[in-house]
């Protein structure tokens, strides 16, 4: 492995692909394609206040990241979706989703290093 990682840790991947890289690579395709659709539609329903529909995708979006490991971004999710289905803490939850998107970035741009180790 070329560059060190930062914010991903792919046991979980590895773990649950049992080693088969297509697999892995169909995950890694699959996080490129959700996340930054995941980016404009968390800060969309943000703008709009649907928060019921906010939560949903904070969940959809937490199983993407802790597919690569990065939980403590997880956990910020679970909270976003957990106060978003209850409509509390609203004040917290456009500093989740502007670190959602800083962070699924940057996992974004470690996991194309991984994926040319692939080809």
């Amino acid at each position: 492995m070329s560059a060190k990682l930062k914010l991903i840790n792919l046991e979980y991947l590895n773990e649950i692909s049992n080693g088969n890289t297509d697999f892995i690579i169909d995950l890694i395709d699959m996080f490129f394609e959700q996340i930054p659709e995941y980016q404009i539609t968390l800060s969309d329903l943000y703008d709009k206040k649907d928060w019921i529909n906010l939560g949903k995708l904070a969940h959809k979006a937490k199983s993407a990241i802790l597919m690569v490991g990065m939980k403590g971004l997880a956990d910020d999710l679970k909270k976003l979706e957990e106060n978003a289905k209850e409509g509390i803490n609203i004040n917290e939850y456009h500093e989740i989703i502007v670190k959602f998107v800083r962070e699924s970035d940057l996992a974004i741009e470690e996991l194309k290093e991984v994926r040319k180790n692939y080809n």
